[in-house]
């Protein structure tokens, strides 16, 4: 059964989406802070689902274009910030150490470059013209061929990484693709208008895998931080006890995989394959 779009109900979500974008921007430039940080992501995230379901030919369009190349842009600096949050939020346990002060105080000194280089990008992505889809633009078998398509290219790569990322633990780059893509999948099909319990059911597994990937991921981005410490042996017990976390959670992914994947009923893959 092929996932049936409305085409009104596409230009709707896209028209919803960057509405949303424009909002939270304007929260974001009046303040960066941590839950605005999220937010503009989030939305920005909402829009490239929207941005992937049209057509080729649509995505060209000059005005679209530009607006989505700068939002990502803003995406990846503010994905930089937030990985400096985590390794601070992780910190938080040593605080009592010395240690503690050099490394945050380097972290936000980061941090207040990479926010500054994205609010200018903040401030362009407003002065941009913001876009509209005329529904009339799109054919509707174009749409559907389209969506669907991309809903099977991300499935498959998820089928190619899973097997990957359940037998290596050190898979980083597998690890990393399969949950930007379970966010993306996640995503597409929450622009469908008839939100089904099938549907519904995958959403949520996808929501779950993705925050379980998520916090192997803040895991690796902490290692690989501390890693990279010219004075290594200072941080070696903070490196330990990050690797021993990062393995608690690897194995508690397993774990859920393998339960989910046991199920018919939570088989996720299985019931994309069925949908599309």
């Amino acid at each position: 059964m092929a996932l049936l779009l409305s085409t009104r109900h596409i230009v709707t979500k896209m028209d919803e989406n960057i509405k949303r974008v424009d909002n939270r921007l304007n929260d974001y430039i009046k303040d960066s802070n941590e839950n605005n940080i999220h937010d503009i992501r989030t939305a920005v995230r909402r829009l490239d689902a929207s941005y992937r379901s049209l057509p080729k030919s649509m995505q060209r369009k000059n005005k679209i274009s530009k607006y989505m190349r700068t939002s990502k842009l803003l995406f990846k600096i503010n994905s930089q910030v937030r990985d400096y949050d985590i390794i601070c939020e992780k910190l938080q346990k040593y605080s009592s150490e010395p240690i503690y002060t050099e490394l945050t105080g380097s972290l936000n000194r980061k941090r207040k470059t990479k926010l500054a280089r994205s609010r200018k990008i903040a401030l362009s992505l407003r002065d941009c013209v913001i876009p509209h889809v005329k529904e009339s633009a799109i054919p509707t078998k174009k749409l559907e061929m389209r969506y669907n398509k991309v809903v099977v290219r991300l499935r498959e790569r998820i089928e190619l990484n899973l097997p990957i990322v359940l037998t290596n633990a050190n898979k980083l780059k597998e690890l990393h693709e399969m949950r930007k893509d379970s966010k993306k999948l996640r995503y597409l099909l929450e622009l469908t208008s008839h939100q089904n319990t099938q549907i519904h059911t995958i959403i949520t597994e996808l929501e779950d895998i993705q925050d379980a990937l998520g916090t192997i991921h803040d895991c690796d981005t902490m290692i690989a931080y501390l890693k990279r410490i010219r004075h290594r042996n200072k941080v070696k017990h903070i490196l330990d006890d990050e690797i021993s976390e990062r393995y608690k959670k690897y194995d508690d992914f397993i774990q859920f995989c393998k339960k989910s994947l046991s199920d018919v009923r939570l088989n996720f893959l299985k019931q994309i394959t069925v949908l599309t």
